[in-house]
């Protein structure tokens, strides 16, 4: 592990969850003492300068029923990891818990999620190279499973199966980099190697079967494709993706488009066909919106031809419901499609989206102009006469797009944005909300498996997931890989509150985090609205409540209900409440739980009752 660097001239410490837990002070281990120590130390490493509550960590440490004394035990624990850190300020007493600081550069976890990152950025921007780079050094972080030597525990456990699904997305895009490269032929060994080691990856199984084609064998990438069906079948009793179906028929008619001298399609942007997050997710319950949506964007005279902009809470489906929309309107635009997702943009303001739009264009860095309105004109020019077809995906604000709406005759817009946009002129707007109660279930039971349908719980889990895509996904996926797990077992982990967001995070798909984009938005902005509806949220927090109107947020926030009314619209705006009627707000549970997280992290008063 690599060392970090103390300024000061104090110990140096590094910090590992990705094999057995470790840490090390001054490049030596240090002893962690018992499995249980070893958990709690796992639980604050997980949540890193975040405050634990002692009864997260009592969960963390006693999967069964805890003993009377827990909260003495860990309070021990902590003494003793005080002492083997060696630096009393990093394990602190912060109601109603702990918090153990970790530094840029110490932790494991951290220093791959970044890397990994990294690398599905640079894939995702047609750059392979730099893609390969960082996920192997992503890979190389790991030492073997995730706290592999700390008991797996119904708190621990969901998180660390989280970690090591990351690892897997880093395989997966990894194997994707070495294709794009040409590196067919030295990729099988390992990809026969990462296969036995996550069978159920369809991703891997995928990249296996296109590296043996394009080395001439595609006798064995067919054979690999029968031993992928044959282990799904007997492991979790279904047949094989579209997607990899679609590469075995490919395989069967020998598609030229396979040929490896063709470059390999990119996942975030380029010419048609648009591939991106949402290419292999299928769309339940959305025919109407995505019909109203295809509608819009090949509109011709004498319908006004404007721009489209789907917006709704997070996790409802916007980009996914988006990208097909593309795909499918795709044929009526041959000048091109392109994917622009402003979450991957270093500094997504209004001058990065022509930038990135004119790369995918094939401008090189230093032939775009750096300034804003030289750039749009640019744009202008590059699509004058074609007819080409943009998505710009998770718009932030009107300010990151109005320079293109209406300068650029020859580009048709796309806009997935969880605010309303209501200060861009001509725009065609399409909200998206949760899934009805029958499309939810159908989601769920495609994902999970007909096999193992319990249809009253069926509807359990989808009414604790909100109805919300996302969370159904997450919900789905997990069920599909853990077989051991009932429809009623895993409905009944969802219903408590104190571990649902953490169930509902597989991979990089968390609810969570995606909770978490709409609350930094809030901090970050000024303004005494801003201040004020962070404070409401807060104060909603605190209490667990859903539901509130300008009278309750007066009161919660003892202002006037001027203030309260503005608090209000502000989280409706940022899709953290929704207004149900007249001067009546609400959240959904799921953000209701975030809420309640944050309220319990954050800072607090030093005269507060102490953990010790």
């Amino acid at each position: 592990m690599h060392r970090s660097s103390d300024p000061e001239g104090g110990s140096n410490l590094r910090f590992g969850l990705l094999g057995p837990v470790e840490v090390r002070r001054n490049g030596r281990p240090v002893p962690l003492g018992s499995p249980k120590q070893r958990a709690l130390l796992t639980a604050l490493l997980l949540e890193p300068n975040r405050v634990v509550s002692i009864d997260r960590l009592v969960m963390a440490v006693w999967d069964e029923e805890p003993p009377r004394s827990a909260v003495a035990n860990v309070r021990t624990y902590v003494n003793r990891l005080r002492g083997t850190l060696g630096d009393g300020d990093r394990l602190t007493a912060r109601p109603p818990g702990y918090v153990l600081t970790v530094h840029p550069g110490e932790l494991d976890v951290s220093e791959f999620a970044d890397a990994l990152r990294q690398g599905r950025q640079a894939l995702s921007a047609g750059r392979p190279e730099t893609a390969l780079r960082r996920l192997s050094a992503a890979l190389t972080r790991w030492r073997g499973a995730p706290a592999e030597d700390v008991p797996r525990s119904a708190a621990l456990g969901p998180r660390l199966d989280a970690l090591a699904e990351q690892r897997c997305l880093a395989l997966e895009a990894q194997a994707e980099a070495r294709l794009m490269l040409g590196e067919h032929a030295d990729a099988v060994p390992e990809l026969r190697e990462t296969v036995a080691a996550h069978p159920t990856r369809e991703r891997l199984w995928g990249s296996l079967m296109l590296a043996l084609y394009r080395t001439g064998d595609s006798a064995a990438a067919l054979a690999a494709y029968g031993q992928a069906r044959a282990f799904l079948a007997e492991e979790l009793g279904v047949e094989p993706g579209p997607e990899l179906a679609e590469l075995h028929r490919r395989i069967l008619r020998r598609d030229p488009a396979l040929d490896p001298s063709r470059p390999a399609p990119v996942s975030e942007a380029g010419p048609t066909p648009v591939a991106g997050p949402g290419s292999l997710v299928s769309l339940v319950g959305r025919d109407a919106e995505l019909n109203e949506l295809v509608a819009a964007i090949t509109a011709a005279p004498p319908r006004p031809v404007r721009p489209v902009a789907v917006h709704g809470p997070a996790g409802v489906g916007k980009s996914a419901l988006a990208l097909h929309a593309v795909r499918m309107a795709a044929p009526a635009f041959p000048g091109g499609v392109f994917h622009v997702d402003l979450r991957t943009l270093p500094r997504p303001g209004a001058y990065e989206t022509p930038a990135r739009l004119l790369g995918l264009l094939g401008l090189a860095d230093d032939e775009i102009a750096a300034d804003l309105d030289d750039a749009v004109l640019q744009l202008g020019s590059a699509t004058a006469g074609r007819r080409v077809l943009v998505l710009l995906d998770n718009v932030t604000d009107e300010g990151q797009v109005r320079p293109l709406v209406g300068v650029c005759p020859g580009c048709r817009f796309v806009i997935t944005s969880r605010m309303v946009l209501g200060a861009l002129d001509d725009v065609d707007h399409l909200p998206l909300a949760p899934l009805p109660d029958d499309a939810a279930y159908e989601l769920l039971v495609r994902l999970c498996g007909r096999d193992r349908v319990d249809p009253e719980q069926v509807r359990r889990v989808a009414r604790l997931c909100d109805n919300l895509p996302l969370a159904l996904r997450i919900a789905g996926k997990r069920l599909a890989v853990r077989r051991e797990w009932t429809l009623a077992a895993f409905a009944d982990m969802l219903a408590c509150e104190e571990h649902r967001l953490d169930l509902l995070t597989c991979g990089d798909l968390s609810v969570r985090s995606a909770l978490d984009l709409d609350y930094q938005a809030l901090r970050q902005c000024g303004g005494t609205a801003n201040g004020s509806a962070l404070a409401l949220f807060h104060r909603l927090g605190e209490r667990g409540m859903a539901d509130c109107g300008s009278a309750t947020a007066a009161g919660l926030l003892g202002r006037d209900r001027r203030t309260a009314w503005a608090a209000l619209g502000r989280l409706a705006d940022l899709r953290l409440m929704k207004p149900i009627a007249p001067d009546h707000y609400r959240m959904n549970d799921l953000t209701r739980l975030y809420a309640m997280e944050i309220a319990r992290t954050a800072e607090k008063p030093a005269n507060g009752n102490s953990a010790v």
